[in-house]
């Protein structure tokens, strides 16, 4: 396990999205109040853009980010429904993904060199979306975007500014039967590095899924890697297949191996500033969390953090 996790940057806000770029700085969402960051290998944090410049004063959260490898970032927001105010009530998602009130859910695609934030696809195009979380870019340009409320994946074209249904596999659902205590599905998403499949983490009944990409780019019968864990909410892929990932509830980061078979505990809260880690990536050579400390595990010294800690040689 690994013992020298430390303390990258610590912000005003939760943050919850995080990916690195190629010259070891991250991008990374700030959970209430709308704002993206570049954070340097120092720790050194700069605004890059505020997501209120098109969402207003909407109540929500800023959730997954990614990066194109150029000049753009896609941020996934959730608006909250005043009606029926899921999450804070986890019994009325059903009914907070129906308020035909909330316009502001959705993808939206960020400048950096401009700070420029623009709506890609919302609620207000008409898709129903319910919690959209966890933005990946895949080769060809297009965009898979998971709904954790309403169990779903999407696959969105941001040059048409179009969305459609891509997967909403009955694996994702816990239906009425949640072994985390919290009814929703598909969490974070990753693409396998031959493009070929689609991984992700559900949170109702926690498993690690793979989903096939075919080749006509549909989406296959998704089938079950692994379980055993509780709220699952960030994962990452490495160029081996390996995956990493992180729990909320139990505030731990594993690594599990390309096979699924093996499985090393790289942090917990015992010996790591963890908080209900969120997103995951890497970073010149760390793997790296956002403290979302949604149950309040970190004191004020090191909540609203992201945490990183060196990639050690793995047990396999």
């Amino acid at each position: 396990m690994a013992s020298d996790w430390r303390i990258l940057a610590q912000f005003d806000d939760a943050p919850e999205g995080l990916v690195g770029d190629t010259n070891g700085n991250f991008y990374v969402s700030l959970f209430h109040s709308a704002l993206v960051m570049k954070v340097a290998t120092d720790g050194t944090s700069t605004k890059i853009a505020d997501l209120r410049t098109v969402i207003g004063d909407a109540k929500g959260s800023t959730v997954g980010i990614d990066w194109d490898g150029k000049d753009h970032l896609y941020v996934a927001f959730s608006e909250y429904s005043k009606r029926f105010p899921w999450p804070a009530k986890a019994d009325l998602a059903v009914e907070g993904c129906g308020d035909a009130t909330v316009t502001r859910s959705g993808l939206y695609q960020v400048t950096i060199s401009t700070g420029k934030v623009e709506p890609v696809v919302t609620r207000a195009d008409g898709y129903p979306f319910c919690f959209p979380d966890d933005p990946v870019i895949a080769p060809d340009g297009k965009i898979y975007l998971s709904d954790l409320s309403l169990q779903a994946i999407w696959k969105i074209d941001p040059e048409q500014k179009s969305a459609e249904l891509w997967s909403k596999d009955p694996l994702f659902s816990p239906g009425d039967r949640s072994l985390s205590g919290y009814p929703v599905g598909v969490n974070g998403i990753a693409l396998a590095p031959d493009g070929k499949s689609l991984y992700g983490v559900t949170g109702g009944i926690p498993l690690l899924v793979k989903v096939p990409i075919q080749d006509d780019g549909s989406a296959g019968k998704a089938e079950m890697l692994a379980f055993g864990y509780d709220n699952m909410d960030g994962l990452e892929v490495d160029k081996d297949g390996n995956f990493y990932l992180t729990e909320t509830t139990r505030s731990e980061v594993w690594k599990v191996s390309a096979d699924a078979k093996k499985r090393q505990q790289l942090g917990n809260p015992l010996q790591a500033p963890l908080g209900a880690p969120a997103s995951i990536a890497f970073g010149n050579g760390d793997i790296c969390v956002t403290n979302l400390n949604f149950f309040k595990h970190l004191p004020e010294s090191q909540a609203n953090s992201i945490a990183c800690t060196k990639l050690d040689k793995p047990l396999w």
